[in-house]
């Protein structure tokens, strides 16, 4: 009788988790490389978002690129984080951010920093809302907070902080529709696919 109250229990709070999914397409140069899947879960004052992708990449020779991020807020403050990104199948870049005490522990490389402040807004947030104007919004692979801009109703402007790479997001009905970068060799576009 018990196990029956424990997994209904689990039941009912599976129902009551909200769930969103979405996938882009991810296109070089106008060219279609791969796909992004991100996915928002929340569940009471836990939210969960976690982004995957897969790209192969022909230029002097084929390169298949992969990433994996999870974020973990609670009561709307980060908790932590994890990316992962590996070439050809071995690590390439990573970082990690614990919390304890108030305190964020952000781990590139095997260099460590620190940051004081909550971290309340990042990145990966983009995907399925409009950024917050006025507020920044930080990169768990940088490390930095960077601001938004906006353009227009439906278009923003991000401003990474550490290199000045500049990302435009545009919007239909609050759901990102594109994200596009322009770096001095190509243009780097994410697309939702219909």
């Amino acid at each position: 009788m018990k196990l029956f109250y424990i997994l209904v229990l689990f039941l009912f709070v599976r129902a009551n988790a909200q769930t969103q999914e979405q996938v882009y397409d991810i296109s070089v140069n106008g060219i279609t490389v791969g796909e992004l899947s991100v996915s928002k879960v929340i569940e009471g004052s836990k939210t969960v978002y976690k982004l995957n992708s897969k790209s192969v990449i022909s230029l002097f020779t084929k390169t298949t690129i992969t990433t994996s991020l999870i974020c973990e807020f609670k009561d709307n403050v980060l908790e932590w984080s994890t990316y992962v990104s590996k070439k050809n199948g071995k690590p390439y870049d990573n970082s990690t951010i614990t919390k304890s005490d108030g305190l964020y522990t952000v781990t590139r490389k095997e260099k460590t920093t620190t940051i004081s402040k909550p971290i309340k807004y990042l990145t990966c947030m983009l995907y399925f809302e409009k950024p917050i104007t006025n507020e920044s919004y930080f990169d768990v692979l940088e490390g930095v907070f960077s601001p938004v801009k906006i353009v227009d109703q439906n278009n923003y402007l991000y401003v990474d902080s550490s290199n000045n790479e500049k990302t435009t997001y545009n919007y239909l009905n609050r759901t990102l529709q594109q994200g596009s970068t322009k770096h001095a060799l190509y243009d780097f576009t994410f697309t939702l696919r219909r």
